[in-house]
């Protein structure tokens, strides 16, 4: 598989007009309660979609479904648009994330999109009770046994005549991140234009990366500046790698199913929950955008006329970022581009699995 960097259309997307009808679809969108992952569903209910909300919190997942039903959107039935459910998922064990699979496959007989939104990006390198950083069981390996779960579900639904099954890995956390910001400085524009990197911080990983042992997982970089990045990088180059050997496996089975990872571009999901909101939204607008457009390239990969209508080109293990434009083919780095690495990464991850019982 190849990948390479496109010129963005000429016309903007608009998920107003550019989605496929989503009648009769079921969705799964994780950390969908907050953020672009909430504007996410809010989207994929207007196109009439039948949304799992999957969050481990449930007071702030109904609270989330509870606004969504206030807009007009999730009630299900004839006069609502689309309908939003609840489901229970926790990252933070990659056992919870098998049983919610299992949950999910007990309620539905099929699966058109899963988009894995929720992850952690203010990791401290803690290495959880399974030998295993918290930041990679959260971004990469809980996702990952999730995915693995309902991937049979996801292949029965692609063998229908006429699907259209995707999978979608979103990495961008921003609400730690400038929580992060604001602890280190009273003047965050200092910073913020460091952010606007973030699409790349995967690339910023010294040389020599490997996966090849569960110690890889946990290197914390504290002898580099920005160290809380380039672990958050380790673990999102983990994601690409996965998605593009993920999407190989299935190309190589002949199995209809699209599989996008992308970072959605620099979002403000903060500047509301601090001191001066107001001063903090103007400061951080200087290099950030809103939810609604954050989630456009979120969108763009899970539901785009265009995906849709040119499989072959995103089926090539493709990164998407949203810039200068939702949707935009970008270039990773050397190393998610590296088969060998992505075997070694999943060969390492499945004898991790099989040690926990997972």
């Amino acid at each position: 598989m190849g990948t390479s960097s496109s010129k963005p259309s000429t016309e903007k997307f608009d998920p107003k007009n550019d989605l496929v009808d989503l009648k009769g679809k079921v969705v799964i969108v994780t950390g969908g309660n907050k953020g672009i992952g909430y504007t996410t569903v809010a989207a994929l209910l207007h196109a009439n979609a039948k949304v799992y909300l999957a969050a481990r919190n449930e007071e702030r997942a109904k609270a989330a479904i509870e606004s969504l039903h206030d807009a007009g959107l999730g009630k299900g039935g004839e006069h609502s648009l689309g309908e939003v459910v609840w489901l229970k998922l926790d990252l933070g064990d990659p056992r919870e994330a098998k049983k919610a699979a299992e949950e999910f496959l007990k309620l539905e007989t099929r699966l058109d999109l899963l988009l894995n939104n929720a992850g952690d990006m203010y990791g401290d390198g803690a290495v959880g009770s399974d030998g295993v950083s918290s930041m990679h069981i959260v971004n990469y390996i809980s996702p990952y046994v999730f995915t693995r779960t309902l991937l049979p579900l996801l292949k029965q639904t692609a063998a229908e005549p006429n699907s259209d099954v995707r999978i979608v890995n979103v990495r961008s956390s921003h609400l730690s991140l400038f929580q992060l910001i604001y602890q280190l400085t009273p003047s965050p524009r200092r910073y913020i234009s460091m952010m606007k990197v973030s699409s790349k911080v995967h690339t910023w990983l010294p040389t020599g990366v490997q996966y090849a042992q569960l110690s890889d997982f946990n290197i914390k970089y504290n002898w580099r500046p920005f160290a809380k990045y380039l672990r958050y990088g380790n673990s999102k180059l983990a994601i690409i790698l996965w998605s593009r050997h993920l999407q190989s496996q299935l190309l190589t089975s002949n199995v209809p199913i699209t599989v996008l990872s992308l970072h959605p571009g620099v979002v403000d999901t903060a500047s509301h929950t601090l001191p001066f909101p107001s001063l903090m939204k103007w400061l951080f607008s200087f290099a950030t955008i809103p939810p609604e457009e954050g989630a456009l390239t979120s969108l763009f990969a899970a539901a785009s006329k265009k995906v849709k209508e040119d499989p072959e080109k995103y089926r090539e293990g493709v990164y998407l970022t949203g810039e200068p434009e939702p949707g935009t083919v970008g270039l990773p780095s050397g190393d998610a581009l590296d088969a060998r690495l992505g075997e070694e990464l999943v060969g390492t991850t499945e004898r991790f699995l099989e040690s926990i019982g997972v």
